[in-house]
Order: structure tokens, then sequence, then C-alpha cells
């Protein structure tokens, strides 16, 4: 449609918007011309004519109800259209407000109880998942013999490793110093490896202000878990609160070999002792062998008789001599 069109087409639709009125106002001027004209006719002017001639009291009556029904009845009626309109309106808009109002408070009534509904869901399965868990900090992580145990079937429950924890060995793995980056990144390595034989959780615990260790203590007594530790001062601490301690130091020690005084054994010489014509070797569990006369050895396997058996808190030493 072109621009000439479309503008003939905006003026005659404005030119019968606004004869609209005059049409009206025609209509009702008319209709009560003639109701004018019938009630003077049947009633007052037929009895009681108008300076003594009915027709002039009809012909009155006609042009002023006509004069009434062009200026007057129609903007009487469209102001009681208005006014109705805006009646309806309003009645229609405080309806659909107090719709929406309930259906808002319906909706968030029913989001709140999803939330609450989500949080106790959470808070159910985290309490089924603590359930026979073993709460692990960082110090067994970073020694990495609990995956050995594991591995050997000795130990197959839930380990807990938080969130906390997890973020300590990331600091620890960007340490500048060497030693600190590599044990923080065998921790990392030992608790991707631990999640392909046991199930492992790492819940967020609150409370990093207090440290990781005050923090894993907190959460322990909490949820009544027992600990893995090889922190002696944590060990320590969580004894004195009830807390019960799992400590891989002590299952080595309970572990090593039962040696008795007399007993043959092979050994290789490792280095030279402290004493004079003393060498060094060592058990497969750690445990040292001091061997009298034999400093000569070092590099070689002897055959050993078990002297004697010495146990202090550093661990276990055992004396012995050269097979002759």
């Amino acid at each position: 449609m072109s621009a000439q069109s479309k503008e003939v087409q905006n003026t005659v639709s404005e030119s019968a918007e606004s004869s609209a009125p005059l049409l009206l106002r025609v209509i009702v001027s008319i209709l009560s011309a003639i109701l004018g004209y019938n009630f003077s006719r049947t009633a007052f002017f037929r009895e009681y004519p108008l300076f003594g001639v009915r027709y002039v009291g009809e012909l009155m009556s006609l042009i002023l109800a006509g004069s009434l029904g062009y200026f007057a009845l129609p903007t009487l009626l469209i102001q009681a259209n208005k006014w109705f309109e805006k009646l309806v309106s309003n009645a229609i808009s405080d309806i659909v407000s107090k719709f929406w109002e309930e259906q808002s408070k319906r909706i968030q009534e029913a989001r709140r109880d999803k939330q609450r509904q989500q949080a106790q869901e959470k808070k159910d399965q985290l309490k089924s998942d603590l359930e026979n868990a073993l709460l692990v900090d960082t110090s067994v992580l970073v020694d990495g013999r609990i995956l050995d145990i594991i591995r050997a079937g000795f130990l197959n429950r839930t380990l807990i490793v938080s969130q906390n924890v997890i973020d300590e060995l990331h600091l620890i793995s960007d340490s500048k110093d060497k030693i600190k980056r590599q044990r923080g990144r065998r921790g990392l390595d030992v608790v991707k490896k631990l999640k392909k034989h046991v199930r492992v959780i790492n819940p967020q615990i609150k409370g990093k202000k207090k440290g990781v260790d005050k923090t894993l203590v907190s959460f322990a007594k909490e949820h009544n878990l027992t600990m893995m530790t090889l922190d002696y001062n944590l060990s320590k601490v969580a004894d004195v609160l009830g807390i019960k301690v799992l400590n891989v130091n002590n299952l080595v020690n309970a572990l090593k070999t039962v040696l008795l005084p007399g007993e043959e054994i092979e050994v290789e010489i490792i280095q030279e002792g402290k004493e004079k014509n003393q060498g060094v070797g060592y058990l497969n569990d750690g445990t040292m062998i001091v061997v009298s006369e034999s400093k000569d050895k070092v590099g070689t396997k002897v055959n050993v008789i078990v002297k004697k058996v010495i146990q202090s808190a550093a661990g276990k030493m055992i004396f012995c001599d050269l097979v002759k």
C-alpha cells in the first residue's frame, strides 16, 4: 500500500471518529424531539394551549426536547459510559490484582516449601552419608599410606574429605617451597586415586576462621565421627573431646614384625652405625636393625641373630650379632 493511500485511509478514519459524536447527537436529538412532541400532544398542551394556540406549545416542546437531545443527553450518555467503563475497569483491575497477589503468595510459599524440602533432603542425605564414615585430615592424605590400606581391603568405609582439606592441599601445592609443593600435589593425587576404590564425599564445612584442624574436630564432635589423622597434637585434642581417632602410625606399629631374641634373620646392611664397627639395616616395615661387627658389610646381605629388642616412643630397635 502506498503512502498516499495510507494517508487517505487515516483521514477517512479520523473523519469517521469525529462524526460519530455528531451522529449520536443528531439521533438523540430526533428521538428527544419526537418524544417531546408526542408528550405535548397527548398530555399537557391539549388541555392547556400556550398563548391560546395548541400548535405553538407543541412546536416549542419539539424544539426544546430536540435541543436537549442534541446538547445535553449525548454528553450525559458519554459521561455515563465513561463512568461505567471506569467502574468496570477498576473492578476488573482489582480482581486481577487480587488474583495475581494471591498467585504470587502461593508461588512464594511453594518456592519456600521447595527450598525447605531441598534443605531437609540435603540434611537427610548428609546424615545418611556420614553414617559409618571416616573423617580424613590433611596429614593422612599427604602421607598416602591410606591408599595402600584400602587397596589391601582392610578399610572399606565412606571417606569424608572436606572441601576445607582440599583447599588446604591446593594451598600447599602452590607453595614456593619445593618439598611442601610435592607434598600438596601428592595429597591431591591420593584423593583422586581414593575415589576409584571407595566412596569419597566432599562436604563444605563451615568455620574457616577456626582453622582446618579445629573445624574438623568440631565437625567430628557434632556428627559423632571417627577421625583418621597422623597429627599427634590433633589426636590428643580429639581424645580429650571424646572423638575416636585412627592413627596410621599406630596401625603400622601394630603390624611390625615380631622378633624374639635368638631368632635368625637375613638383613642388608645399608650404612654404618654410630658405634664402632656397627652396621645398620632395616626390615620391610622400617624397623631399624643394628648389627655389631658389620661395618665392613655395608651393601651386602648377612645372616644375623637377634640379641635384644628395645621398644621406645621413637619406635622399635633390634640389636643383632652376625651369625658365625
